[in-house]
């Protein structure tokens, strides 16, 4: 059977409520030819849709004959229906690789009567009509309101000189492939000789829906049809290029870009010594689908890792027979006939597989592929940890494929529980569920050689509900005897608590716990499969916890020094004595002692639990050398560094120092601790040299100090 293009067009031809509008009509024309002595024969052809075609052909046809001169009936024809002129037509196809689709289907039939049409001297007008054409026309308006009018005008010149009309030599166009050019002969041949030319030209309007079947026909003039815009009568189907026929030969041309049903008008016209003596219109419905050639196609794996047997899936269109090529060097000449077959290759390997669609036509088609048949080397597996499950699952997938020949490239991860799915493509992805019940965990792997594997694994999903512990537990210091987890077990779970100091079972669901210092606890709870486990943990603060540290602990008199306590701010703070502190009532008074101090820090808790804290403060006194120092030089060059001559001490309350030069003239004096001798007089530096001096120092506390001696100036 040959290969062939299918046409996948539809005629979509629907019947209107009144049936005898008779939406079955789809085309038509009329020819005359002279029998002498004013006789004429007169053919009028009309064709039909086969599938909608309700009403039959109309029995009988008539044809109205009206005088040019005045539009009146001359006579009306009533032509009887021959069952043996009825016909299907086969569409004029321009290869053997085409074929039409069987569901589209055209009947023709042809009404032939004689008439006697002596002269008249502006002629005659042959007329048949129907109403109504098919809603599915897409290039008039509304065309379930149009009519038809086929007719034929027999001119006085063709009366005078017996003349016939031209007869076309083929059938209309039936289907036109979208987005294809077409070539159509549409020339016609005279009997006469006559030249003709052809043209375009508007189809007929006819009939109305009131008088669909009007019998005599209406009498002219006709209207044309209502042309759909863009749609007229030079552009009557679209596409670039716009159908067009040459007007010398017939040959009707063009490559229509929309899929439907369209109206098209064809003229031939009759001359005779250069002067037009008739016109014969052919008035005809031509259908415009998606034509598909047809093509050899298939579907095979391109890598097979876990067998040698190749299964094909057939993806050919519009064919029929097949021949199938497996090009297998241990099975020369392997093949098939069938559809879709399957073949086992006997080893490893790189094949071609070629399909033959239509074999041993004009239209065969040939596809081929390749498949790599490769021994099986991987090997998909993982583990599944269960991180935590309290109140939902969380479970870490730990991968540990394998492959023996390749490297895994890929991994693909589908948990399912119920309706949901989770994907993940990690290396080793966590999931979290929230749901008890069976789950499905799926890992697909795929090797840089294009194997892949698949394991499944099913486990259970369940969740140990999450322990009601308190973060956190108050007691006083010294109450002990505390529960960590008064609320109960989770049936069928083991417990083990650490650090197992000061509890009475480490195993207990509940143990007692007697800390004598803040503790935190952690409890390890495993249900009975094994699967799930919960860490939590519970903190015993023993309170009111509170330690305290002054910044010194020895001082010198007159020095103050922070004292700092563990500061919470539910605590409250009381110290006793209040003497030289700042504030008696926070954790961080300061302290200006004039003498050794003992203070008793009491703190108390939200819950009333006490506790207090003792700090012992040393105040030194010494008002002498080496506490008081008084330097032997100085160097007042601008450097910053001593630049200054100055008692210094950290127990200063007041200072006299007074400085001569080698002749006894006091120099300098200052009663200001902070205030040094910078080694001038009245403005102006003085020579190196040794100056006395003579130093009188107040502590505090009153300790007196004095001293006389030199110091050296150096520059």
């Amino acid at each position: 059977m040959p290969n062939r293009l299918r046409i996948q067009c539809v005629i979509l031809l629907l019947m209107l409520p009144l049936l005898s509008r008779a939406t079955h009509i789809v085309g038509g024309e009329m020819t005359y030819t002279c029998l002498g002595n004013s006789l004429y024969e007169i053919k009028l052809t009309i064709f039909r849709d086969c599938f909608n075609g309700v009403p039959w052909f109309d029995a009988p046809a008539s044809i109205g004959v009206f005088r040019n001169s005045n539009n009146s009936l001359y006579t009306q024809l009533l032509v009887n229906l021959n069952p043996m002129l009825n016909d299907t037509l086969n569409p004029d196809l321009s290869s053997e690789c085409f074929v039409a689709p069987p569901n589209v289907c055209v009947n023709t039939t042809t009404y032939t009567t004689t008439a006697f049409l002596p002269f008249e001297a502006a002629g005659y007008h042959l007329v048949y009509q129907r109403c109504c054409r098919n809603n599915t026309i897409s290039n008039l308006i509304a065309p379930e309101d149009v009519g038809a009018t086929y007719s034929i005008i027999i001119g006085p010149q063709a009366l005078q000189e017996c003349n016939s009309s031209p007869v076309f030599n083929n059938w209309p166009p039936l289907f036109l492939c979208v987005n294809q050019p077409f070539a159509i002969d549409q020339s016609a041949v005279d009997p006469d000789g006559d030249s003709l030319a052809y043209k375009l030209c508007d189809p007929l309007n006819g009939a109305t829906p009131q008088a669909p079947q009007p019998q005599p026909p209406n009498a002219p003039p006709y209207m044309i049809v209502p042309w759909l815009p863009p749609y007229n009568v030079s552009d009557q189907i679209g596409g670039i290029p716009a159908m067009s026929i040459n007007p010398v030969t017939g040959l009707l041309t063009g490559m229509p870009n929309t899929i439907g049903q369209f109206v098209i008008g064809i003229c031939v016209e009759e001359y005779r010594n250069g002067v037009l003596i008739g016109t014969k219109r052919r008035d005809y419905q031509v259908n415009i689908g998606v034509c598909d050639i047809a093509t050899a196609a298939f579907f095979a794996p391109e890598i097979i890792c876990e067998s040698f047997t190749v299964s094909t899936q057939n993806q050919s269109l519009s064919a029929d027979e097949f021949v199938w090529y497996f090009n297998d060097p241990n099975n020369p000449g392997a093949s098939s006939t069938l559809p879709n077959p399957t073949y086992t290759y006997s080893d490893s390997g790189l094949y071609t597989i070629m399909l033959v669609a239509e074999p041993g036509t004009v239209c065969a088609d040939t596809f081929s592929s390749q498949v790599q048949i490769l021994y099986n080397s991987l090997f998909a597996n993982f583990n599944v940890v269960n991180a935590d499950c309290a109140d939902s699952l969380t479970i870490d997938v730990v991968d540990s494929s394998i492959d023996t020949i390749s490297t895994i490239a890929s991994w693909q991860w589908n948990l399912t529980q119920g309706a949901n799915t989770w994907s993940s493509t990690e290396l080793s992805p966590s999931f979290v569920l929230n749901e008890p019940g069976n789950a499905l965990l799926t890992l697909i792997v795929t090797a840089e050689n294009g194997c892949m594997d698949t394991l499944e694994q099913n486990f259970p999903v369940f969740f140990i509900e999450d322990p009601l512990l308190e973060d956190s537990t108050g007691i006083c210091i010294g109450d002990g005897n505390v529960q960590l987890n008064p609320d109960g077990a989770f049936p069928g779970a083991t417990y083990f608590w650490s650090p197992s100091d000061n509890l009475d079972n480490p195993t207990s669901p509940n143990p007692i716990a007697n800390p004598t210092e803040t503790t935190t606890y952690t409890v390890v709870i495993n249900d009975a499969t094994g699967f799930c486990q919960v860490e939590k943990t519970v903190t015993i603060i023993v309170s009111p916890s509170a330690t305290v540290t002054p910044v010194l602990d020895t001082i010198l008199q007159g020095q103050s020094v922070p004292i700092l306590a563990t500061y919470d701010p539910s605590y409250t703070y009381t110290w006793s004595p209040p003497d030289w502190l700042d504030n008696a009532g926070i954790h961080n008074p300061v302290s200006t002692p004039n003498e050794d101090v003992s203070y008793v820090l009491t703190v108390t808790d939200s819950n009333g639990c006490v506790v207090e804290r003792t700090v012992v403060i040393v105040v030194l006194t010494l008002c002498e050398e080496p506490f008081v120092f008084i330097p032997t030089g100085f160097t007042p060059n601008g450097d910053g560094k001593n630049d200054q001559f100055r008692v210094i001490g950290n127990n200063l309350s007041e200072v006299l120092l007074v400085v001569y030069n080698r002749w006894g003239e006091k120099i300098f004096e200052s009663n200001d601790p902070a205030v040094g001798w910078d080694g001038t007089y009245k403005g102006k530096l003085q020579p190196p040299d040794a100056y006395g001096f003579y130093v009188e120092v107040t502590c505090f506390g009153g300790l007196r100090f004095a001293k006389k001696g030199n110091v050296t100036l150096v520059r």
